[in-house]
C-alpha cells in the first residue's frame, strides 16, 4: 500500500464535521489461520483478515470526541470491489489480543494530539486489496468527499477478469414473474457528460452528487424467452472506480431520450420480445478525482459481480 498522509473531514454520529490527519503505516496481510481460534463471528472464520497500522492527528481546533470511530469512516476495498468485513472481537471494538492488531485508539483527543492504532478486516480467499478509502460522510458509494490510498498493482489484478466491451457475457436478473433469469448482456459505452446536462432532469441526488461527474452507462440486454421481457435491467449497473466504489446509477423515466444528452434508451417501460434486444442506459455520479475503471451488474442470488473494462468516451 501507498502509505502517507491524508487531510481529510471526521463526521460524527450527531454530523458535527472535525480535520483529522490519517496516516497510513503499514497494511500486512494475515492467515486464515489467525482467526481460528479469534473470538471473532462465525461468519468470518475462513476469510483472510489483514492487519492496518494508521495515525489520527487532530489538526482542528476542538476537541475530538470519541476519537476510536475515526476507523469507521474507512474502507480496505478488494479487487473485486467487495468491501472488507472490519473484524470485531466479543466486547464491541475491533482488534484485540486475539489477533496481533489491536485498536488502542483514545475516547477523545485534543488538537494537535495524535494516536496509532490497528484495524483488522477480512477478505475472501483469493482476493487481493485495491485500495483503502475514506469517506467524509462514511457513505463510500454515495458520492461524498473520498481520500484513496492505492494498492501497487491493484488495478492490474482487478482488471485481469474483467470482460472486454463489446463481450457478450450472461448475467442472472430476478424477474418478478418468471424468476431468475441469465440474460445475454454487452457493454456498448461508457461516457463522460456535463453536471449541466443534468439540471432540467428530476433526479434524486445529494449535495454531493450534484457536484459530481455523470457518466452515461449503456448495456445492450437480450431476452432469451421464451415470455417477454420487462426492461428494467438498469438498476443493477454500477459504475466501479479506481478507489473501489461502486456507484449506482440513476436512470430517470422520461419519455423523450433526447432529455438526456449522451444517454440514448429505446427501453421506457416497454416489453421485450423473446430473441429481442433492449439498450438501458443510466447515469452514475463520480465525486472528487476518483475515475471509472470498470462496469459491473450485481447478480441475483450470487455475490460479486459480473464486470467489463471501461473505456471512457
Amino acid at each position: 500500500m501507498r502509505t502517507g498522509a491524508r487531510d481529510v473531514v471526521h463526521t460524527d454520529t450527531d454530523d458535527r464535521s472535525y480535520k483529522v490527519r490519517i496516516t497510513v503505516k503499514s497494511l500486512v496481510r494475515g492467515s486464515e489461520e489467525d482467526m481460528r481460534g479469534a473470538r471473532v463471528d462465525k461468519a468470518l472464520k475462513g476469510m483472510v483478515p489483514h492487519y492496518l497500522t494508521f495515525e489520527v492527528t487532530n489538526t482542528g481546533l476542538e476537541k475530538l470526541p470519541a476519537a476510536y470511530m475515526v476507523y469507521s469512516k474507512l474502507s480496505l476495498n478488494g479487487t473485486d470491489w467487495t468491501h472488507g468485513e472490519k473484524i470485531y472481537l466479543s466486547g464491541g471494538r475491533p482488534g484485540g489480543v486475539d489477533l496481533p492488531c489491536a485498536d488502542t485508539a483514545p475516547k477523545t483527543l485534543a488538537p494537535g494530539d495524535s494516536y496509532e492504532t490497528c484495524v483488522a478486516y477480512a477478505l475472501g480467499k483469493g482476493v487481493d486489496v485495491l485500495s483503502l478509502t475514506h469517506s467524509a460522510d462514511g457513505y463510500l458509494d454515495e458520492g461524498g468527499a473520498v481520500a484513496t490510498w492505492p494498492v501497487e498493482g491493484g488495478l492490474k489484478t482487478a482488471s485481469a477478469g474483467l470482460a472486454e466491451p463489446g463481450d457478450k457475457v450472461r448475467v442472472r436478473w430476478n424477474d418478478i414473474e418468471n424468476g431468475v433469469l441469465e440474460l445475454p448482456a454487452t457493454l456498448v459505452s461508457v461516457r463522460r457528460g456535463r453536471p449541466s446536462d443534468l439540471t432540467s432532469l428530476d433526479l434524486d441526488l445529494n449535495e454531493n452528487e450534484r457536484r459530481g461527474t455523470p457518466y452515461y452507462v449503456s448495456v445492450t440486454y437480450t431476452n432469451p424467452g421464451p415470455e417477454d421481457l420487462y426492461a428494467d435491467q438498469a438498476g443493477q449497473v454500477r459504475l466501479l472506480t479506481e478507489g473501489g466504489r461502486q456507484i449506482r446509477g440513476k436512470t430517470p423515466f422520461v419519455h423523450d431520450a433526447d432529455e438526456i444528452p449522451g444517454c440514448p434508451t429505446d427501453w421506457a417501460t416497454q416489453l421485450v420480445p423473446p430473441g429481442d434486444s433492449v439498450t438501458e442506459c443510466s447515469v452514475h455520479l463520480v465525486t472528487g478525482d476518483d475515475k471509472p475503471f470498470a462496469v459491473g451488474f450485481s447478480e441475483a442470488d450470487r455475490p460479486g459481480l459480473v464486470a467489463w473494462r471501461a473505456p471512457v468516451h
